[in-house]
C-alpha cells in the first residue's frame, strides 16, 4: 500500500458501540486532521476493514455483536501491520487491566482506559509505530 504517510492523509476506523464516544473521538480525530470512519460494533468494523484501507484502528472492548478482543484478533489474522489502539472502560466479565492485558497480548499498540485524554491517543496516533 503506497499512501503518503502525512498526518493529513492517516485514515481511521473508531469502533465503540456508545454513540457520545464515537462522536467525541471522530470530532478530536479530525480537528487533528484525521480522515475518520466511525461504526458501533467489531463486526461493521471487518465489514468496512475489507472494503476500505486504513491507517489505523481505535476499538472500544466491550461491544455488542463481536468485541474488540475478538475484533483485534481478527484484524491481526487479515492484516498484521495495521495498527490497533483500544479503548475500555470495563465490561461485564474482565477487570479492566486484565482487558487491557489482552488487548496488548493480542495485538493493540496501546491501550487507553477510559476516561483518557484524547490528546494523548492523538499523539500515539502520530507517533512511528511501536515495535515489540
Amino acid at each position: 500500500m503506497s499512501r503518503d504517510n502525512t498526518q493529513e492523509s492517516r485514515k481511521v476506523l473508531v469502533i465503540d458501540d456508545i454513540s457520545g464516544v464515537r462522536e467525541s473521538l471522530s470530532i478530536a480525530l479530525t480537528a487533528a486532521g484525521f480522515a475518520v470512519t466511525a461504526l458501533s460494533n467489531g463486526r461493521e468494523g471487518l465489514t468496512v476493514l475489507e472494503q476500505d484501507n486504513f491507517d489505523a484502528v481505535v476499538t472500544d472492548i466491550w461491544m455488542p455483536e463481536m468485541d474488540g478482543l475478538n475484533l483485534i484478533k481478527e484484524i491481526r489474522e487479515r492484516q498484521p501491520e495495521l495498527r490497533i489502539f483500544a479503548v475500555t472502560g470495563g465490561g461485564p466479565r474482565l477487570s479492566i487491566e486484565t482487558a487491557g492485558s489482552l488487548a496488548s497480548v493480542w495485538g493493540a499498540e496501546r491501550v487507553f482506559i477510559k476516561p483518557f485524554d484524547e490528546a494523548k491517543l492523538i499523539d500515539a496516533l502520530k507517533a512511528p509505530p511501536q515495535t515489540s
